[in-house]
């Protein structure tokens, strides 16, 4: 069975974004691709985000669907090269599998983060090809011991598909959203850009 998974990545505090992003998308994309049943990996680089108090930063997000049969627990979906890797310029990794595993292409995301679940923005409608979805229920984190995490993946995640004409907009649209009618503490908005490695 196919399934997905989300990574929230935070960068070390040492390094600036682009460094992390450069690293991110050159030599650390190459051990994921040797990754037994891996089937796509995305990473979206964050262009800006919005949050409601201090729920934990985020500088990458990860989307990788992999061959379940070709993995028996989250932490088996890694190798000790790549995890060596990671320490070199990731400082917080957030991993969980969700609910929806449809693929997809967006030139770039809004990504909603939400600590609690919600049926839509006040003044904004849903468009047609948002992607919504929860953590699986079963699903837990993928432990790092080198590595903090946070202390529980979002509740509901929400993306946005948009191209770069739009995509400023609709960020904005949803942060004014939440800005004039509240939001739960924790909750980010995140605005990427897409990589398609696999």
């Amino acid at each position: 069975m196919l399934r997905k998974r989300i990574a929230m990545l935070e960068r070390r505090r040492d390094l600036s974004l682009r460094e992390f992003d450069t690293h991110w998308r050159t030599g650390h994309a190459e051990f994921i691709t040797e990754l037994p049943g891996l089937k796509e990996y995305v990473q979206n680089s964050v262009i800006a985000r919005w949050e409601v108090g201090e729920p934990g930063g985020v500088d990458g997000i990860v989307e990788v669907w992999f061959d379940d049969g070709a993995v028996t627990s989250p932490d088996q979906h890694t190798s000790l090269a790549q995890q060596d890797d990671e320490v070199t310029f990731i400082r917080t990794l957030t991993a969980f599998t969700v609910t929806d595993r449809r693929s997809y292409d967006a030139d770039e995301k809004i990504w909603i983060l939400s600590p609690t679940l919600f049926d839509g923005i006040v003044g904004m409608v849903w468009p047609p090809n948002a992607i919504i979805f929860t953590p699986e229920p079963e699903a837990v984190l993928m432990e790092r011991p080198r590595l903090q995490k946070e202390s529980a993946p979002p509740r509901m995640v929400v993306i946005l598909p948009v191209d770069d004409t739009n995509s400023k907009s609709v960020f904005d649209v949803a942060v004014a959203a939440f800005t004039e009618n509240g939001a739960p503490e924790g909750l980010r908005v995140v605005h990427t850009r897409t990589r398609r490695i696999r």
